[in-house]
């Protein structure tokens, strides 16, 4: 993928690809953003009824794949440096029918062991859903609920990845506009449509 082509995904199009719903989740369902100087763009593929496959699309590609169980519990993490993939899986101690479904108000933890080839270590996941919120993005406006993930081990302290989930359409996107803080100057935009239209603009 060339920059010049993800940039096109940012620019209006003569002809407006229509809003995402839940029966494109099988073709691919399309979140770009930008902020500041950098983009990024995920597409969400699978089933909203137990998990999503979620691309990372660079320059050059596919940079990072991720397994969401019930579109918002980590199964995996594949990240593609160079011609190596590297993969991180999560373990659980109950089996996914015991993973609370994505609503607002939901706190709960679990102790996950994360393990990247012979090495592991153990995080506890806690996971914090918000109140639902109409969020406008791009043409489209959604109910979401925003939400975080907090991880905390012995090796790497606490890190807050926050995240937003679509309950219409099943799946999650990072948040990139709480991380950062927008609001204070910076600027941020983002969008979404379906895979077949975005190659559609691509022309492919």
């Amino acid at each position: 993928m060339h920059a010049a082509l993800i940039l096109a995904l940012l620019l209006p199009s003569a002809v407006a690809a229509r809003c995402p719903v839940s029966d494109d989740i099988s073709r691919g369902i399309v979140y770009a953003s930008t902020l500041g100087e950098s983009e990024s763009i995920h597409v969400a593929m699978g089933t909203s009824s137990f998990l999503a496959s979620y691309y990372e699309l660079g320059d050059y590609g596919l940079t990072k794949q991720f397994l969401l169980l019930k579109g918002a519990y980590p199964l995996s993490l594949t990240t593609i440096v160079t011609d190596e993939a590297l993969t991180i899986s999560y373990h659980y101690p109950i089996p996914q029918a015991g993973f609370p479904e994505p609503a607002p108000g939901v706190n709960w933890q679990v102790e996950a062991v994360v393990a990247q080839g012979e090495v592991s270590l153990t995080e506890l996941h806690s996971y914090t859903f918000g109140g639902e919120v109409e969020r406008q993005i791009g043409n489209c406006s959604y109910l979401v609920v925003p939400y975080d993930i907090e991880t905390s081990s012995d090796v790497y302290g606490a890190q807050v990845l926050p995240m937003f989930y679509i309950p219409v359409l099943g799946v999650s996107f990072p948040d990139s506009s709480r991380e950062a803080g927008v609001g204070e100057g910076v600027e941020f935009s983002e969008r979404m449509t379906t895979y077949p239209d975005l190659l559609t603009e691509w022309g492919n």
